[in-house]
């Protein structure tokens, strides 16, 4: 058994420091335990077992400074240690703890595998230096072509390995890590690192090689089976996981929006449907509940005057849609100036006598602006990519024409703008602004390293001056296909 030298420590320490160097360096910092440790192991020369013994050196030193660097960060950061502090956790201490040990023993691992291969380019190099055929690669030595073509075999096998690993585990680590590719990226390039150096050994091998290429076939075997195993598993698992987290949700939004007080007030808005019924709109007369913009002005009402809005279905010249209607929506204006000292700045109520439209300093907001919202569950999957006939969409809808996406099409995501029809009837100052809205927004959504899926989305709205009187035309929009979709 190989002894832990005084040679081994040195070399260890060399290669420790090169490798916190390189944990500097972006990208680089993801194979900086592989390459301080091979360092590590090409000065050690010797054997494989004593490569990977000062690859272990050097990679419990980079451990090390790592720790003390991540310490000396926090303590600058945040003036204190977290084990010092009293609000930190004990348990998410303890599980930090535990993911930094890890992290630590994986860094010493790599290390020493990087010590091992560092080894077995030393011995090439010397025997290749050497020209001694009995070592293992004098033959292909005095054969530049052999030679050459060895290498490029090797790098190919290398390449072709660090890829498969990389991708495979990026894809089966996704539903688990985000970003899966920071775990994939440096574990394929250990692989493709260990197979390229062990296939240019076993290309150039000689009649005297000391290494047992039967046991390294044995074991390659026996990586690649695990493996396969891992990955199967992982995949599994990660399924099952998409399979549990996998939500679908339909939402229906309507927003109203006036800037004076009206005055019997009536809306009639497209109203989501399939085949004339519409789920949504039940619910929403049922359960509806809406939310207030208040101005964020110091001394302005927190709790404004709240509105008895009553809801229906209606049948109309237009089908049937959604109506929201009041007695009196009582909107109250703030005027405000901006004031701010040498930390910060906030907004000052002022009379409206004060108020100076000319002033940038100066502005105004009002609180008559309502958000009502409804939202239904589903235990199947949405269908966002083609939800004409089988999902819910916002009713009434002419004159539809596809139209370039914002973002790119495809076969599945599509764009569309249509006419639909509003109808407004309350009385207001001729100088009012009346905003009306409608969204409705079907969406898949699974936990895979984060949450993602896809979704389709459809949006009406005008914006009417003065009193209402009827019938408005608005535009309409609707996207479907957007997001990811697991098939």
């Amino acid at each position: 058994m190989a002894s832990l030298t005084r040679q081994t420590l040195r070399n260890g320490a060399i290669g420790g420091v090169a490798g916190a160097a390189f944990g500097i360096v972006p990208i680089v910092v993801l194979v900086a335990p592989l390459l301080g440790g091979g360092i590590a192991g090409y000065l050690e020369r010797g054997d494989t077992t004593r490569g990977a013994i000062a690859g272990a050196v050097a990679g419990v030193l980079m451990a090390a400074l790592s720790t003390l660097v991540t310490g000396v960060v926090l303590f600058v950061r945040f003036g204190d240690l977290p084990f010092v502090s009293p609000a930190v956790p004990l348990g998410g201490l303890a599980i930090a703890a535990a993911l930094s040990l890890l992290a630590s023993l994986g860094q010493v691992v790599v290390a020493s595998i990087g010590g091992a291969l560092g080894t077995l380019l030393a011995e090439d190099r010397q025997v290749t230096a050497g020209g001694d055929s009995s070592a293992g690669t004098g033959d292909v030595s005095r054969s530049p072509g052999r030679h050459w073509a060895a290498i490029a075999a090797s790098l190919v096998a290398g390449v072709v390995t660090f890829l498969a690993v990389a991708l495979a585990l990026t894809a089966v680590l996704d539903p688990f890590i985000w970003p899966s590719a920071l775990v994939g990226l440096p574990i394929g390039f250990i692989a493709g690192t260990a197979v390229a150096v062990l296939g240019y050994r076993f290309l150039t091998r000689g009649r005297g090689s000391t290494i047992d290429w039967r046991t390294v076939g044995v074991g390659a075997v026996a990586v690649v089976v695990l493996f396969g195993l891992l990955v199967g598993g992982l995949s599994l698992l990660g399924d099952q996981r998409v399979d549990r987290t996998t939500e679908s949700t339909l939402e229906y939004r309507v927003t109203l929006s006036a800037d004076e007080s009206l005055e019997n007030a009536t809306f009639y808005v497209p109203l989501p449907q399939v085949d004339g019924e519409s789920a949504l709109g039940e619910q929403f007369v049922e359960s509806a509940r809406y939310d207030r913009y208040v101005p964020a002005v110091e001394g302005s009402m927190r709790d404004p005057q709240p509105v008895n809005f009553t809801y229906d279905i209606v049948e109309t010249d237009h089908g049937r849609m959604l109506a929201i209607s009041a007695e009196r929506i009582e909107v109250s204006r703030v005027y405000y100036r901006e004031v701010q000292n040498e930390t910060m700045g906030w907004r000052e109520r002022i009379p409206p006598e004060e108020y100076d439209p000319s002033d940038p300093a100066m502005g105004v907001q009002h609180d008559g602006s309502f958000t009502f919202t409804v939202a239904l569950g589903s235990n199947e999957s949405i269908e966002t990519a083609d939800p004409f006939g089988t999902e819910p969409l916002l009713e009434p809808r002419y004159e539809q024409t596809d139209v370039e996406c914002q973002f790119g099409r495809s076969d599945r995501h599509r764009c569309y703008e249509y006419e639909s029809r509003v109808y407004a009837a309350y009385e207001s100052p001729p100088n009012a602004t009346v905003y009306v809205g409608t969204e409705l927004d079907g969406r898949n959504e699974w936990f895979s390293g984060g949450w993602t899926g896809n979704e389709y989305r459809q949006r009406t709205a005008v914006e009417l001056r003065g009193p209402g009187t009827g019938w408005y035309r608005t535009p309409g929009e609707l996207e479907v296909g957007n997001g990811r979709y697991r098939d």
